[in-house]
């Protein structure tokens, strides 16, 4: 009996391995609810602002207190309460703060909801000529701060880059579309790109770790 116990011990640790070789790769989701109850606001400006949905998001806001609605873009703002809408507006949903539900029709400016736990590819790094422009996030572009550009990720990801030349990393957050040159996957700003020491090379080979998917 001790004999065939140890016999069959390699055979169980072989396949143990075997199972973790072909685990399939997970995908994360991004957080982005269909029907969303709230309280209304009001801000300067004509853009709305929401910390409840994903940046680019097209929501349909409907007061709960006029029975009445309109559809708008909303950009990314955390830690405000509510949705904040344009001033011009009052007049169909009543005055503030109301009772809304936000009804979500497009996640994101382009509805991308779902992300890969891993990337590879190729990244580059965009810097002066970018700064101070506004981004699709709704911020604009700081090439002193950690952040990329992604063609494929939601907007507000949040990343980690490992530079396979030397396996620096750096984390970063997604608020711009790019890059727009074939075979890469990954524009960084300035700061990161000196963190990832790749400033001389330009490109280089990457390893993209998603921490959060979107927002």
């Amino acid at each position: 009996m001790k004999r065939l116990v140890l016999s069959m011990l390699p055979l169980i640790f072989s396949c143990s391995v075997a199972i973790r070789d072909v685990e399939p790769r997970k995908q994360l989701s991004v957080h982005c609810p269909n029907l969303i109850r709230t309280k209304g606001l009001y801000c300067k400006g004509e853009r709305a602002y929401s910390g409840l949905v994903q940046s680019g998001s097209r929501v349909r806001v409907e007061s709960l207190f006029t029975g009445r609605s309109i559809t708008i873009g909303v950009l990314r703002k955390d830690g405000l309460e509510g949705i904040c809408l344009p001033e011009r507006f009052r007049g169909v949903l009543g005055a503030e703060p109301f009772p809304a539900l936000l009804e979500v029709q497009r996640c994101g400016i382009d509805d991308i909801r779902v992300c890969p736990e891993y990337i590879r590819g190729k990244a580059s790094y965009y810097t002066d000529t970018y700064h101070g422009r506004d981004t699709p996030y709704g911020i604009r572009y700081d090439m002193h701060g950690y952040y990329a550009a992604s063609q494929n990720l939601p907007l507000g990801s949040l990343i980690r880059v490992r530079n396979l030349k030397n396996n620096k990393e750096v984390t970063v957050k997604v608020i711009d579309r790019g890059p727009f040159k074939e075979g890469r996957v990954l524009d960084l700003s300035y700061a990161s790109a000196i963190d990832l020491d790749m400033l001389k090379d330009g490109v280089v080979d990457v390893e993209i770790k998603v921490l959060r998917c979107g927002d």
